[in-house]
């Protein structure tokens, strides 16, 4: 299910106008900063996944929730501000794309927006999201 969702994602983002480079990642941030692309770019990386305590016996499946980061690298040489300002209109592209997607079932949404770097004209923004209906008390 994890190669479905991420696909599912993926698909989701190729959409969004302006963006150059929609793909998977596995590996440090800084990496993906250094690494040739067309920009803006989008990166999914799949963090992880949080599983519900047991609460019959016999379940054999536990419920749990994945959490996806979406990587934002974007550029500009003539200012920060103008770098950012397109940056901000992918975030929003993204979320209008992912916040209520339905996978399997499962509902995408959004769980925090950070920027992560910053240096050179280049940024690079953090989108993390979850799917799944796990935690709810």
């Amino acid at each position: 299910m994890i190669e479905e969702a991420q696909s599912a994602i993926i698909e989701a983002l190729e959409d969004i106008a302006d963006v150059k480079t929609v793909g998977v990642w596995q590996g440090d941030i800084d990496d993906l900063v250094k690494m040739p692309q067309r920009l803006p770019a989008l990166h999914v990386i799949y963090q992880g996944a949080d599983f519900e305590e047991i609460k019959t016996a016999g379940a054999d499946t536990p419920g749990h929730a994945m959490d996806f980061l979406i990587v934002l690298v974007g550029k500009n040489v003539k200012s920060r501000q103008e770098g950012a300002a397109s940056c901000y209109a992918v975030i929003e592209g993204v979320r209008t794309a992912l916040i209520g997607l339905r996978i399997y079932g499962d509902m995408l949404w959004p769980i925090k927006e950070d920027l992560l770097f910053a240096e050179g004209g280049i940024l690079v923004y953090g989108l993390n999201y979850r799917l799944g209906n796990l935690l709810v008390e």
